[in-house]
């Protein structure tokens, strides 16, 4: 993978680029407190059919931006011109939590940009405004937790919820890999993703779905009780959508990563058929 800085006009955003040459790219979104490191370990079968751009998304990674950036509108624009810049006009899309939310911000404002979508423990927002607001309240004393803590103590919080209880399932050394591949962390930077871009800041769009005709795959863990309904709720308001589950929880890249990427791979052979004559 090579290691790539596009200059923004908010700074600069850090990708890793595959570097092969393919006819086609699959852009993977990776969740909060991650990186592009999270998809390291992508398969050959996948990694040798498409063009890997995974970028370090605003406050994650190596990736430096200005306040700006880290609102809705801005994350889309980020993306738009990133791709422009190297000159992808279609692409497959796969978002992370975190990640699919952006992912799908990005497909309902450029639904002709995508060949496929791929969502995995995703959701597309709060629609009742008092519960948006509760969500910001939370997410504002979460980051002001977040910095006053130290990078370690907050990451083994974060992960010891129980939305990543099958992380603790599998044992403590895999929670303790967890943590050091997400490491180092910006504390300010992630502060900022949450106050600028937490699921209640973040405008809803269940109400615009129906503009998203590429194929979607939208994956769950059947451990992710939370995150399950809300995939039905996708797959029933997305018009070519399906729904794998797997059993883990609300991280299946890596609770169960090569049943998650054997999904993947038999979905993009699909994408890739249906969407042959199209440019």
């Amino acid at each position: 993978m090579l290691s790539c800085l596009y200059e923004s006009d908010w700074g600069k955003l850090h990708y890793l680029d595959s570097g092969l040459d393919r006819p086609t790219a699959l852009i993977c979104l990776h969740g909060f407190t991650g990186s592009s490191r999270d998809f390291l370990k992508v398969p050959k079968a996948i990694a040798g059919q498409y063009r890997l751009l995974i970028p370090d998304l605003p406050g994650h990674g190596q990736t430096h931006l200005s306040e700006a950036a880290f609102e809705t509108s801005a994350q889309v624009s980020l993306l738009q011109q990133w791709l422009e810049h190297l000159g992808w006009s279609r692409i497959h899309l796969l978002g992370y939590s975190m990640g699919g939310r952006l992912a799908l911000q990005f497909a309902v404002r450029n639904p002709a940009r995508l060949r496929s979508l791929i969502l995995v423990s995703a959701t597309a927002g709060i629609v009742e405004k008092a519960a948006r607001t509760d969500r910001v309240s939370q997410d504002q004393q979460l980051a002001d937790r977040l910095l006053s803590s130290k990078p370690e103590q907050f990451l083994y919080s974060w992960l010891s919820q129980p939305l990543f209880q099958d992380l603790f399932e599998q044992g403590e050394s895999i929670l303790t890999s967890e943590i050091q591949r997400r490491l180092p962390i910006q504390l300010t930077g992630l502060a900022s993703s949450l106050r600028h871009f937490g699921s209640g800041a973040m405008p809803s769009t269940w109400h615009q779905l129906n503009r998203i005709q590429e194929p979607t795959l939208i994956v769950a863990g059947c451990k992710d009780a939370k995150y399950l309904e809300l995939a039905h709720r996708l797959v029933a308001s997305l018009p070519n959508s399906v729904l794998e589950t797997l059993e883990t929880g609300h991280s299946p890249i890596v609770g169960a990563p090569t049943v998650f990427w054997e999904q993947v791979a038999n979905f993009l052979k699909k994408a890739n058929v249906s969407s042959v004559g199209t440019c």
